[in-house]
């Protein structure tokens, strides 16, 4: 008779950790029976079928993404990477990358987070904690969520507003009044040069 697990269990017994089963879970992919909790319970026996069908997505990756926005919060990011490690073991969650950045939030060209980006789509990532929704991008996180759901890639947000500095709060949505200025001042030099250029024949 099979033995019947509970996601951690089994993700114990193929080396992954929960989070990643809990996505395949969703999407009815991890073979065996529902508790109350609506959580699959699998059968040891259908732990070769996730493995042969489903092994791409076994054995995405679990990637800890943090970000500062400037090079003065160093220390920031440093309690940011010290919170994360200690999150990990306590929530049975084994993380196999570290990428951080130091960038503005409402960027989103900044090369690790296009390269996270890329490597969700490819599913290369299963697991993408974070310390705050602000991490990875400071506006459009929902949008970047369903991104990830739809590349089979769980995001968990461990949501500690201290590891959300005050000053990149303040920061990344001041960063956008230039950028607007700059718009607006480019029409009205043009204008202008329009102008002198009518009054002179």
């Amino acid at each position: 008779m099979d033995r019947i697990y509970r996601i951690p269990q089994f993700g114990t017994s193929v080396g992954r950790s929960a989070a990643p089963l809990r996505v395949l879970d969703r999407q009815r992919h991890v073979p065996g029976t529902r508790d109350c909790d609506r959580e699959a319970v699998p059968h040891r026996g259908g732990c070769t079928a996730v493995l042969g069908c489903r092994r791409r997505d076994l054995q995405g990756l679990t990637a800890v993404y943090c970000r500062v926005s400037g090079r003065g919060q160093q220390d920031d990011r440093k309690r940011q990477v010290a919170a994360m490690e200690a999150y990990g073991p306590g929530a049975d969650v084994a993380v196999d990358e570290w990428p951080s950045e130091v960038g503005g939030g409402r960027h989103c060209k900044r090369k690790v987070f296009l390269s996270l980006r890329e490597r969700i789509g490819k599913r290369e990532i299963a697991h993408l904690p974070v310390a705050h929704r602000d991490r990875p991008t400071r506006f459009g996180f929902d949008r970047f969520e369903h991104f990830a759901t739809q590349h089979s890639c769980a995001i968990t947000v461990v949501n500690h507003e201290s590891l959300s500095p005050q000053e990149a709060m303040v920061a990344d949505p001041m960063s956008i009044v230039p950028a607007f200025s700059c718009r607006l001042y480019g029409p009205r030099s043009y204008r202008k040069r329009i102008r002198e250029a009518a009054h002179h024949g």
